[in-house]
């Protein structure tokens, strides 16, 4: 395929109006990582951006489209309509595909409002594990299921080797214990001898009336083998009773019983089931420890690649309609480069703040937004190389799907992010960013 020194020319420009488009990605980076801007800064500045990208894809991509196929390819109205309903459709449906999969390996951590919620589902995750293990523990499971999240915070994952003491008889009581794996001999000394009256296993826990009373363990608790147990401290869970009046009510009755006669009636697997789902309906929120504890696990285990390839699925769509849509800087209308410029800013600074808290050094961030920065270009050249010219509905197809991708990122990403930590303020900045560009369009 041989080029004529205007196409060359044509492909640089196009290149070039995408690479500018782009390098709002490293000023939102350095912004980021070194002037550490407020979360509410950053929320407005995007919402002004995405209200800006709104307009861009409803008017210089879906209607300019429409209009494309009306007038030159003589469709009518509902079938250029179809054709542009199809591309988004499409768009935005293998946007969520490929990014489900790329969540997995690693690729969450490029944006913070997609982390959170990935995290708060590994949570979920982790959490339901716990709920299935302390469900067949009648004290735990007569306690409020909406009250979990709470006790989950109190539980201390420990590992005892063979032969390891875990309390003596006539020692104060001060944690139940869960067995995950191994055998716990409970052995009560009659004066005589050491006589072992239960030997427990997988799945079944010892030491329950110790979050109800300050009495002494009537028995020695004994690792048979290597052993790992999930620990309820007595002293967490007092104090998760100063701040939770509904679980201290639930304890105060089981302690004034001293027996469990009101989970007679969770004996069954069903109930036991749905106090399970319950209380795992109820895991809703991530600390801000939590949240940098699982960012650190998801970016030691992620994939560099992973990452890299997520920042392209939010990114090479907009170069490609770029680059599609060049002809020459006199007819150019620039108001989809401006969007894409004002959204990727925001987008950068939070994204790097991210990676930052995450570990990544400042030299790899920057590196990946070069890259980038450097396959958008690719993008954009090919896209005006192969498209420019295109048939009409091929060239209208292309342009929604690749803006079905952008507006499922919008809604998906940047709209509740910035809504998270902006407030309803984002709203007025969104109306402003829209009118911007729609200013720009006309003028």
């Amino acid at each position: 395929m041989e080029f004529s020194s205007l196409e060359i020319s044509r492909v640089i420009f196009a290149s070039g109006l995408a690479a500018i488009s782009m390098f709002s990605l490293i000023i939102g980076t350095a912004i980021g990582v070194y002037a550490k801007p407020t979360q509410r800064t950053n929320a407005i500045v995007m919402a002004f951006g995405t209200g800006a990208l709104i307009q861009a894809l409803a008017i210089e991509l879906a209607m300019k489209g429409a209009h494309r196929l009306t007038s030159i390819s003589k469709f009518g109205g509902t079938e250029a309509w179809t054709w542009v309903a199809s591309g988004f459709i499409i768009g935005g449906l293998v946007y969520y595909l490929v990014n489900k999969w790329l969540e997995k390996k690693g690729a969450a951590i490029r944006h913070p409002a997609l982390a959170k919620f990935y995290y708060l589902r590994q949570k979920q995750k982790d959490s339901d594990i716990l709920l299935t293990q302390l469900s067949k523990v009648e004290l735990v499971r007569s306690l409020p299921p909406e009250e979990m999240e709470g006790v989950l915070t109190c539980i201390e994952p420990i590992e005892v080797s063979e032969g390891e003491v875990l309390f003596r008889q006539g020692e104060p009581g001060n944690a139940l214990y869960l067995i995950n794996e191994g055998t716990i001999d409970i052995v009560a000394d009659t004066g005589n001898e050491q006589k072992v009256i239960a030997s427990l296993g997988s799945g079944q826990s010892f030491g329950e009336m110790a979050l109800l009373s300050t009495d002494s363990r009537t028995a020695t608790a004994v690792a048979t083998e290597d052993s790992h147990l999930l620990k309820i401290g007595k002293d967490q869970f007092d104090a998760l009773m100063e701040i939770s009046p509904g679980l201290r009510n639930a304890v105060e009755q089981l302690n004034s019983r001293r027996i469990l006669q009101n989970v007679q009636n969770l004996r069954g697997e069903r109930e036991t089931e749905h106090w399970k789902k319950v209380a795992s309906s109820n895991i809703n929120r991530l600390s801000k420890a939590e949240e940098l504890t699982y960012m650190k696990k998801h970016a030691a285990s992620g994939n560099p690649l992973a990452l890299f390839l997520g920042a392209m699925l939010d990114t090479i769509p907009e170069s490609i309609i770029i680059g599609a849509g060049f002809i020459s800087l006199d007819t150019y209308t620039f108001t989809f480069i401006l969007a894409v410029f004002l959204s990727n800013l925001p987008e950068s600074m939070g994204s790097s703040m991210n990676m930052i808290e995450a570990g990544y050094s400042k030299a790899r961030i920057f590196s990946l937004w070069f890259a980038l920065i450097f396959a958008g270009i690719i993008a954009a050249a090919l896209g005006n190389i192969f498209l420019l010219d295109a048939a009409p509905t091929i060239i209208t197809f292309v342009e929604a799907v690749a803006g079905g991708g952008i507006l499922a990122m919008l809604a998906s990403v940047m709209m509740p992010e910035a809504y998270e930590d902006g407030g309803a303020e984002v709203g007025l900045a969104t109306i402003v960013g829209f009118l911007a560009a729609f200013f720009f369009t006309l003028t």
